[in-house]
This record gives structure tokens, C-alpha cells and sequence, in this order.
């Protein structure tokens, strides 16, 4: 694994993995069985298209896209390519196991069709069909409204069973037009739902921003890969995650498998019945933002440096020390020695560049968070109630 400590000015992070908020590139992933591989072509018109998103049976995941959005002269530009009849390119959907569909690519187009279905914009600036500048779609004569309505959007349909490493690869390929997704941003759009409400939660967290000194960029989604990985590994080392393989679940081995093991940390969460865990979740990170604020400072997470430039925060400290403080806190009779050894270890890291190359392979993670299992041990007062 390539390590960078590469950053731009809007990044105050030391990346284990700059791949991780880099684009993804399909040279990663190879489809070795193309019969995995199964994609629908399916044709709705705009009526059945805007019913289906009303019916909840097709989600529109605002979440993940970019705030750049259209304007209203271009949506308005797409409606009268609409009603010239003239093609408008693919859609493309995921479907999950439960037949709900999520939009991929084409959210633009859907947004501006029913933004106009809906009475919210006008026609503005249209270079053609010039006499309905100035008119809502309730505005229109009938023959324009049905023209609208009956029109057919042509969608590709990536439908189960699909493995998601192969989502991953026909996600990248069809973002390529535009300012590509990096693979937080792909996987907050393949796993939306409980996953990703917890992760806004979080990144919102007034704890986190105090403690990480508000450093940590929402750009680019550079606050919810630091904390899914804390929660990830958080489930993992409490031995938590499982898969189902050939029917049977099985205690999840991470073998530094970075990008599976976070898809697979977000499908986890997203399948549980009940919002337990997110709250469980919730508080044991707020609880941890909180004391290591308060006990250890809001540099922590960054090694010294000789010079006046600080350091980005690390991310190896953020999920051992996070980790620890999720367990419960110190004894205060302890304080001053937890104290010091934090920084020992943080000195011993950073002399022997542990968190600087293969930051995400195995042995290092098991170093990481066997740092954390020994301040536990010594100092940490664990709350049972917490306990999995």
C-alpha cells in the first residue's frame, strides 16, 4: 500500500491511505467473473419515473452528490430538449435486495424534471421553444404538459447479485464525466441509510469539532472517513462484524482489506433492525470526544513537531486513543500516568514511522490497537454498561 502525508490546503489530516480521498480507479478491481455482473435496461416515462420517487420505490440520495448543482436555466435547457424530442442520456440505478432503487447518475436531470413538475422553477432563457419562457409546467397547454409526462428515460439497472466491489468499479465508470467521486463519497451513495444518518450525526458533533480543533474538512467527506473508520475498527476489535458466507455467519477478519472492510462496516450497520446501535454508537463517540478533550488536549492527535508548522491529525492516534476513551475513562488517581505514557507511545510511533507506511495492513492495525488494549488495561476504568 502506497502511503502519502500529502494535503491541500482545505486537509488537515495525515493520510494513512491518500487513495482513500483520491478518485477510485478500476484498476483496482478486476471482474474476473462477468457473469456476476447483471444490469437491466429499463424504460419509464417521466410521469412513472417522478411516482416512483413520491413512492419512496426510487431514492434520489441528495447526501452524497455535489453542491454544485444545476441552475434553473439548465434545467430548464433539459425540458426543452424534452419537448423537442430530442435524447437525453442514460440513467443509471442501483437496486438493493429489497427492490429499492438508487439513483447513480442522472440526479441532475431527475431533480431538474421534478423540481419543474412541481411548479418550482419557470421557464427561463429557452433558445427554441421561445413562447413558454415565463411558464410553469401548470402553466402549459395540455399538449406540452403530456408531451413532459409521456416522455421515456432509458436506465441501466445494476441489480443483485452484483457484488459490491463490482458496483464499485461501474460506479467509477459511470462518474467519469464529471469531477470524479472519491471512495468515501462512493460508498456514502452505495450505502445509504442508517450508516450514513449516523455519520452526519457524528461529523456534526460539537465534541469532535473541538477536540480535532475544527480541522477536520466536511470537504470531500474527509470528517465521515476518519470517523467510519474509528467505528469500523471500533466494531471489529469488540468482535462484532460478520459476515454470512455459503449461508452461515462467521466473525469478520480484517486482512488489510481497507475498502472492503468500510463497505462492509456500512452494510453491517445498515442492516440492523432497530436504530440501537447508531445510539449506542452516538454516545459512546460523544462520550470519548468529550473526555479526551478534556483529559489529554485538542493536539493529541497530532505528533510533535520542532517547528511552529503543526502537524496534520493523524489517524492512527484519532482511532487508538478514540478507541480507548470509547471504552470508558481513567481513574483520576491515574490521570498523570496515563497522561504520560499516551505521549511515550505517541513518541515511540513517530520514531519508529508505525502510523507513517502499510498504515492499513494487518499487522499494523494489530499494533495500533493493541497500544489501545494496553492503556485500557493499566489505566482505563471500563464502563460494563458499554460493553459489548
Amino acid at each position: 500500500m502506497t502511503t502519502s502525508k500529502s494535503r491541500d490546503k482545505n486537509e488537515d489530516i495525515e493520510l494513512e491511505d491518500q487513495s482513500q480521498l483520491d478518485s477510485y480507479s478500476d484498476e483496482q478491481t478486476v471482474l474476473t467473473k462477468p457473469k456476476e455482473v447483471r444490469i437491466a435496461k429499463e424504460q419509464y416515462s417521466v410521469f412513472e419515473l417522478l411516482r416512483k420517487i413520491q413512492k419512496k420505490q426510487l431514492i434520489l440520495a441528495p447526501e452524497f452528490q455535489r453542491a454544485d448543482v444545476w441552475k434553473n436555466p439548465q434545467r430548464a435547457e433539459l425540458l426543452e430538449s424534452i419537448l423537442l424530442g430530442i435524447p437525453i442520456p442514460l440513467i443509471y440505478l442501483f437496486e438493493d435486495k429489497n427492490g429499492v432503487r438508487q439513483v447513480v447518475d442522472g440526479r441532475q436531470r431527475i431533480t431538474a424534471l421534478q423540481k419543474f413538475y412541481d411548479g418550482k422553477f419557470k421557464f427561463t432563457k429557452l433558445k427554441v421553444l421561445t413562447k413558454l419562457n415565463g411558464k410553469s409546467f401548470g402553466e402549459l397547454d395540455p399538449f406540452y404538459q403530456s408531451k413532459i409526462e409521456d416522455y421515456q428515460i432509458n436506465t441501466y439497472v445494476i441489480q443483485p447479485p452484483t457484488p459490491e466491489s463490482i458496483k464499485f468499479n461501474i460506479f467509477d465508470r459511470v462518474n467519469r464525466g464529471g469531477v470524479q467521486l472519491n471512495k468515501q463519497e462512493m460508498r456514502h451513495a452505495l450505502y445509504q441509510g442508517k450508516a450514513t444518518d449516523l455519520l452526519k450525526v457524528l461529523s456534526e458533533n460539537e465534541a469532535f469539532k473541538k477536540v480535532t480543533g475544527n480541522t477536520v474538512s466536511p470537504k470531500r467527506m474527509r470528517d465521515k472517513y476518519l470517523i467510519i473508520r474509528l467505528i469500523g475498527f471500533y466494531l471489529y476489535q469488540k468482535n462484532r462484524l460478520s459476515i454470512i458466507k455459503n449461508g452461515e455467519t462467521t466473525k469478520y477478519q480484517y486482512r488489510s482489506d481497507i475498502d472492503d472492510f468500510l463497505a462492509l462496516v456500512m452494510d453491517f450497520i445498515n442492516k440492523q433492525d432497530s436504530k440501537d446501535l447508531n445510539e449506542e454508537l452516538e454516545g459512546l463517540f460523544n462520550d470519548a470526544m468529550i473526555n479526551i478533550h478534556n483529559i489529554l488536549g485538542d493536539e493529541v492527535f497530532r505528533f510533535e513537531t520542532k517547528t511552529k508548522t503543526k502537524r496534520p491529525i493523524n489517524i492512527g492516534l484519532f482511532e487508538m486513543l478514540s478507541y480507548c476513551l470509547m471504552e470508558g475513562t481513567p481513574d483520576k488517581c491515574h490521570l498523570i500516568e496515563f497522561k504520560g505514557e499516551v505521549n511515550s507511545i505517541k513518541k515511540t510511533i513517530d520514531s519508529d514511522k508505525l502510523f507513517a507506511t502499510g498504515a492499513d495492513s494487518k499487522t499494523v492495525v494489530d499494533i495500533r490497537f493493541a497500544y489501545a488494549e494496553s492503556l485500557i488495561e493499566k489505566y482505563i476504568k471500563v464502563n460494563h454498561a458499554k460493553k459489548s
